[in-house]
């Protein structure tokens, strides 16, 4: 998890060391947060082809250890990094994080196709929910001992190399532990897929899966659009520490690691396009009171980030769970090669107008907070008028929303999305009641 919520796009961590520590501009960072998505919509020119001659499992391995090359690499060069905006820190950064993003990019694709022949549908929701609250702990853990060695070390370049370093250990025993993995326990190999035109062919004939790729790339580009200037907000009008503005972000880990089990039970019982729909609307209201924030009510960024970071799971889970339910057996990696390249395109696109209508808004003297208040606007209202086109996605077998919203207002099924299922069991009296005395068992 550590060096895999590193490689995402807009992270704190690299907003902290790209606009803190380098000071690079917001355009150029913009770029390189795009970088992600630009990879994944060319990874499909690749993963094909790749798969024809590896199976998901080694290919999955193989762009593993690419990854971890790259940020070794970015971890020696640290040091003779110049700081600023010039030409030779602008390569460097961008050369890194390039190959950085075509491992992540075709481990991505390959991972999910691997997932598919794993898990049998039954069991999606309940497995990956509990999946999901196990990472999400371990996520924790690494933001909170993140926070201590960046307040530690008051942010400097050491922070960032011991880090780094932490994570790429913990990435060499992940994909030793993944050389240990088999696809299933008999250990018989998948069957080999067919040619890549076939899949492609397969693929443009599913009315469904296409517009559920149409729904994804819209709200890649509505979600990315600002996502990576969040961070850049806390510590540019907020005036946060890189380590108080993580600990805030793990109020959201914490809501999400709790939720996920409960989500995936959701999921089994609803469905995968009725509960994505109830956790976006219910993430976006909460996430629109970014608007509304200020170096006055700091306080409320931990009701967002939990309440946020609580139903953001539910919609994360269900978007995971309807493609590998929808993406054809005989097509599985150029369906989801094609999920992630169509919808990364547009993702791509995000950061890089979203930091340039950032940046000309700034040059043209707009007060700097009401600047990234407008921009904050946009997410809650573009990816709420999605949910338009994913109502016309099918999904066999799935419950209506209403069925959804009334299993949710029952108090047990909320309390276990909290994780307070112990506290909703226990039977409450006063102490003078009058015991209530056995009866004889019936015979």
């Amino acid at each position: 998890m550590p060096i895999t919520v590193l490689s995402q796009p807009g992270n704190s961590v690299l907003a902290a060391l790209l606009t803190g520590t380098f000071a690079l501009s917001t355009e150029t960072y913009g770029l390189i947060s795009s970088l992600p998505f630009w990879f994944n919509f060319l990874q499909v020119l690749l993963t094909p082809l790749l798969t024809q001659r590896l199976d998901a499992r080694t290919a999955t391995i193989a762009s593993a250890w690419l990854g971890f090359a790259g940020w070794l690499a970015l971890l020696v060069a640290l040091p003779y990094i110049p700081c600023g905006e010039n030409a030779v820190t602008r390569a460097i950064f961008l050369t890194a994080f390039s190959v950085i993003a075509l491992s992540t990019s075709i481990n991505g694709v390959t991972w999910n196709a691997w997932m598919q022949q794993c898990v049998p549908v039954r069991l999606r929701g309940k497995y990956f929910g509990r999946r999901n609250r196990l990472l999400y702990l371990s996520l924790f853990g690494f933001m909170l001992v993140l926070s201590g060695l960046l307040a530690w070390f008051h942010g400097s370049l050491l922070a960032f190399q011991i880090l780094f370093a932490g994570a790429l250990f913990l990435r060499v025993v992940s994909v030793t532990a993944q050389h240990r993995m088999r696809t299933s326990s008999s250990g018989r190999t998948a069957p080999a897929e067919p040619h890549w035109r076939e899949q492609v062919r397969v693929v443009g004939r599913d009315a469904v899966l296409v517009r559920f790729i149409v729904f994804a790339s819209l709200m890649g580009f509505a979600i990315n659009l600002f996502a990576p200037f969040y961070p850049v907000f806390l510590y540019e009008e907020l005036h946060l520490s890189v380590a108080h503005a993580n600990l805030i972000l793990l109020v959201g880990v914490f809501g999400a690691a709790l939720s996920f089990p409960a989500w995936g039970r959701l999921l089994d019982r609803f469905g995968n396009v009725p509960v994505m729909i109830v956790a976006l609307v219910l993430w976006q209201s909460f996430n629109s009171l970014w608007c509304f924030l200020g170096p006055d009510n700091i306080w409320l960024l931990y009701v967002i980030q939990l309440l946020g970071g609580l139903f953001s799971a539910g919609y994360g889970i269900s978007v995971f769970g309807l493609l590998l339910k929808l993406t054809p057996s005989d097509a599985r990696t150029m369906g989801m090669a094609l999920f992630v390249s169509i919808s990364s395109l547009t993702a791509a696109l995000g950061p890089i107008i979203g930091g340039h209508l950032l940046g000309w808004a700034h040059t043209r003297g707009f007060p700097s907070l009401s600047v990234y208040h407008a921009a904050f606007v946009v997410m809650p209202v573009f990816t709420v008028a999605n949910l338009f086109l994913l109502r016309r996605v099918a999904e066999s077998n799935s419950a209506r929303i209403t069925d959804v919203v009334g299993a949710m207002r029952n108090v047990r099924t909320m309390a276990s999305l909290f994780g307070l299922t112990f506290l909703v069991n226990q039977v409450f009296y006063r102490a003078g009641d009058r015991k209530i005395q056995p009866t004889a068992p019936r015979v």
